[in-house]
């Protein structure tokens, strides 16, 4: 039933996007607002923010798995993983990066990113420019569904909401080292970083220092860049090695890493179960 639940939640999720009534979150909104209204700590925040909901939903999850047994994953399950997936329609984000890319608006490319809630982006050095972009399109594409998925087969239903729960309560667009939200994107995105030697070129990643994998210094987008440069030869437009890669060509490399380890995620989690 967990797989059941996996692969109808990614494929709503696929064909369907991201919206409806489990990605509405006003309720959250409503609750993070009394919460922070209290100035609490930051433990006392988590605790009421993250940890009593995740509670709330195991609790009707067990009440729901004592009733109707197995079918409680495929019905409750299902739900709570579409729910743990990302807000922002990341497939048109990227196909708005590049529309304005292919025609060189490169201020468009950077206000996009800034209403996706990005940081403000200087547009003078295009090479700069590229990896700012890339970095942004990468960690959400990366935090739309590959930790959700992970922590849904290894943890259940509950861990993939707590991640999301994670992520709706911290404000900030980047990630700081040593943040809670850093922990739960570690592991997955080290494996991510790993699946783009599988989908690009492994050997490429072989060149780049594994202590990277364990430097608690470097932000989560910085190493998914890094990973994917290395593994997809992202290095510069032309074989003029003076020619930079422009940011169409990287924003282009970020949406075939993202889509390739896509693909190798679901079909691992698919040949696994199998086997098991």
């Amino acid at each position: 039933m967990t797989y059941l639940a996996f692969l109808a939640a990614t494929l709503c999720y696929l064909f369907l996007g991201p919206g409806g009534p489990l990605h509405r979150d006003s309720w959250f909104a409503l609750l993070k607002g009394r919460v922070e209204a209290l100035e609490p700590e930051f433990g006392l925040g988590v605790f009421l923010l993250v940890v009593i909901p995740s509670a709330g939903f195991a609790l009707l999850y067990g009440v729901l798995e004592q009733i109707f047994g197995g079918a409680a994953m495929l019905l409750l399950g299902t739900a709570a993983l579409f729910f743990s997936f990302g807000r922002l329609d990341w497939v048109a984000l990227v196909e708005r990066c590049r529309a304005r890319a292919t025609v060189e608006d490169y201020q468009g490319v950077a206000l996009v990113i800034e209403e996706a809630g990005g940081d403000p982006i200087e547009v003078e050095d295009l090479d700069e420019l590229g990896r700012v972009v890339s970095r942004a399109l990468l960690y959400e594409g990366f935090q739309r569904w590959f930790p959700p998925a992970l922590y849904f087969v290894l943890i259940g239903p509950v861990g993939a909401v707590a991640y999301r729960l994670i992520q709706l309560a911290s404000d900030d667009s980047k990630v700081p080292v040593g943040s809670l939200r850093y922990l739960v994107d570690w592991l997955p995105a080290r494996l991510l970083w790993l699946s783009f030697g599988v989908v690009g070129n492994l050997a490429g990643l072989r060149g780049v220092s594994g202590d990277r994998l364990m430097d608690p210094e470097i932000n989560t987008d910085e190493l998914l860049l890094e990973g994917l440069e290395s593994a997809l030869d992202v290095e510069r437009d032309s074989t003029d090695e003076s020619q930079p890669l422009l940011p169409l060509r990287r924003i282009e490399r970020v949406y075939d890493g993202i889509k390739g380890s896509f693909f190798l995620w679901l079909i691992t989690v698919s040949v696994l179960v199998i086997l098991s």
